[in-house]
C-alpha cells in the first residue's frame, strides 16, 4: 500500500465534513455500516479490520453525498454506491501495479488496502481500455503475447 498513489482518503474526507459524526457501534444485523441521514451520522461496526473500515467508510460517505434512495430504488442505489466507492478507492495505476504480480482478489485487496468486495466491484466495472491495460500487464507478467490488446480478458478470472 505504501507505494500506491491513491488520492482518495475517506478519513481526510470525513475531517472535511464537520457536519458528519462517525461512531463505532453495531449498525444492525448483517451490516458493516449505516447512515442516518437526518442526523448526518455514520455508524461503522467496531470489529472491522482497517481495510474494511476504509472501504465501508467510503461507501457510507458516498451515501451521504448522494442522499437517500428513492423508494423502490434502494438496490440500484447500493450498486451505484458500490461502484463509486470502488472507483475512488482503486485507481487503475494502483491496480496495474498490484496486478503485475497477482490475480488473487485477496492479495490484490491487501496490496490496494481495501476489502476483497471492493476489488471485485472495481474489476466488474472495468472499461474496455482498462481491460486491455490489465490484459497486457497479465500477459507480460506471464510471459505471453497480447497482440490483440487484451480485450478478451474475462472479469470472472479475477473473482
Amino acid at each position: 500500500m505504501w507505494g500506491m498513489k491513491n488520492r482518495w482518503n475517506p478519513w481526510r474526507s470525513l475531517r472535511c465534513r464537520p457536519d458528519v459524526t462517525l461512531v463505532f457501534a453495531d449498525p444492525g444485523p448483517g451490516t458493516l455500516g449505516r447512515v442516518d441521514y437526518a442526523h448526518q451520522l455514520i455508524t461503522l461496526h467496531p470489529d472491522l479490520l482497517q481495510t474494511e473500515r476504509r472501504s465501508t467508510l467510503t461507501h457510507e460517505l458516498i451515501h451521504l453525498e448522494r442522499g437517500p434512495a428513492a423508494p423502490g430504488c434502494e438496490a440500484r442505489e447500493e450498486l451505484c454506491v458500490d461502484r463509486e466507492a470502488a472507483l475512488r478507492l482503486v485507481e487503475l495505476a494502483d491496480l496495474v501495479t498490484a496486478a503485475q504480480w497477482t490475480d488473487d482478489v485477496h492479495e490484490l485487496a491487501f496490496e490496494l488496502w481495501v476489502d476483497p468486495d471492493t476489488v471485485r466491484v472495481r474489476l466488474r466495472h472495468l472499461t474496455g481500455r482498462e481491460h486491455a491495460v490489465l490484459a497486457r500487464v497479465r500477459a507480460s507478467r506471464d510471459g505471453e503475447s497480447s497482440d490483440d490488446g487484451g480485450d478478451a480478458v474475462e472479469v470472472e478470472t479475477w473473482a
